[in-house]
């Protein structure tokens, strides 16, 4: 939601004041709301099956917030309404609910895997290369979609992002090979090397290209522990009920 609203439609912005970039700055504010709060709030939801009226109420707290933060002058709308973000904490920890209860089902089918594993890695790695790209100015993406050289580099990173959780979900759930992970990572190099002859990718430096590979590693690492763990819930509920 956040690469379609934020990213391409420009629905709002945060002003925390803590990057000179005023895209970047917003970024900010949008990760710690969007990729930590929020999702935090609808796991607690899920996980303790906290009830419907629990849920308005949490979503009116939101709406409250976010109008506080407009008359504090650290968020601002563009074409967002704060009703739509009263609307999205109802509907969203309802999905979550919904996702809590498959994933708790044993021999889990594999369509349902797929997905949470894309999920979850589209939340690990958007926030490593989200941080990644704010914090080392040296490197970035210019693919030419907008004119505000940061929203550019953010669109596009978050396009790859999406597209190398795909990859990593089906090396996972499939449980393949570290051949199979090493010729991913390969691939993804040769990506990088090959946006960087087009210009779309700009670094000072190979080395913070290893870097970001490197961690892409990392989340392929935590993305097989994460897998493993819901798959030994899955067979220790799956023997419970046998």
């Amino acid at each position: 939601m956040e690469l379609v609203i934020f990213v391409l439609l420009n629905s709002y912005s945060y002003k925390p004041g803590i990057l000179r970039n005023s895209f970047y700055d917003s970024a900010i504010g949008a990760i710690v709301s969007n990729g930590f709060i929020v999702p935090s709030t609808c796991t607690l939801i899920a996980a303790f099956g906290i009830r419907f009226r629990w849920i308005l109420l949490i979503a009116v707290g939101f709406m409250c917030i976010e109008q506080t933060f407009i008359y504090l002058g650290v968020f601002e709308h563009h074409w967002w309404k704060t009703i739509y973000t009263g609307i999205g904490l109802i509907l969203l920890p309802a999905i979550g609910k919904w996702l809590w209860k498959k994933l708790c089902q044993p021999n889990q089918p594999y369509p349902l895997r797929l997905i949470m594993l894309y999920i979850i890695n589209v939340s690990l790695q958007g926030t490593f290369m989200s941080g990644y790209l704010l914090l080392f100015h040296q490197i970035g993406f210019r693919p030419g979609w907008f004119e505000d050289p940061a929203r550019d580099n953010l669109a596009f990173a978050t396009l790859i992002v999406h597209i190398d959780s795909l990859l990593f979900a089906l090396l996972i759930s499939l449980r393949s090979h570290w051949i199979w992970k090493a010729i991913v990572i390969g691939l993804l190099g040769c990506g990088y090397w090959w946006l960087s002859r087009r210009e779309i990718l700009y670094t000072s430096g190979m080395g913070l290209v290893v870097l970001m590979l490197m961690l892409q590693i990392l989340v392929i690492q935590l993305l097989g522990g994460l897998h493993r763990i819901i798959a030994e819930k899955s067979s220790m509920r799956f023997r419970r009920e046998n």
